[in-house]
């Protein structure tokens, strides 16, 4: 069963949302995700070397620490960026960013839409995160991990 389309999103439900660039987590979960795990295996860690109790307080000091640098770098390194990048001749462009991508270990994974996903080859790919890659007019918008877009970013220029 189909849905009419209404005024205000004139989207239908069979419309395939192929040219939405994807999301994925900012800068408060990514710091969240990585200070409470390393938080935790640093309390752990501190509690077992140092053979005392997680109530005495030292696991939990050194947890805060070890935390909050992980959390610090997680977001430096990790956190989903999004940013647009203007050319003036998009076939020369492409052709850079391509081989740029391809420089990093990616290759071109699907295409839907205007929307390409490049990613690593084999057990890489696990941990590595996708690039993701949406051209438009005069300019071509990039979503992926911080480290991947600086990367990018400095080999564009």
């Amino acid at each position: 069963m189909t849905e009419a389309p209404n005024s205000a999103n004139p989207r239908t439900h069979l419309d395939d949302l192929d040219d939405e660039l994807p999301t994925g987590p900012g800068a408060s979960f990514t710091f969240l995700y990585y200070f409470s795990t390393a938080a935790l295996l640093t309390a752990l860690f501190t509690a077992r070397t140092f053979g005392v109790g997680l109530a005495t307080g030292l696991p939990g000091q050194f947890a805060l620490v070890g935390g909050a640098m992980s959390g610090l770098l997680g977001v430096f390194m990790n956190r989903t960026v999004t940013v647009e990048i203007p050319f003036t001749k998009k076939k020369p462009f492409l052709r850079q960013l391509e081989s740029a991508i391809a420089d990093m270990g990616y290759s071109l994974d699907e295409t839907e839409g205007t929307v390409s996903r490049y990613r690593k080859v084999r057990l890489s790919r696990w941990l590595a995160g996708n690039i993701f890659v949406q051209q438009r007019e005069q300019s071509v918008m990039l979503v992926s991990r911080a480290a991947n877009v600086r990367t990018l970013k400095k080999r564009l220029k």
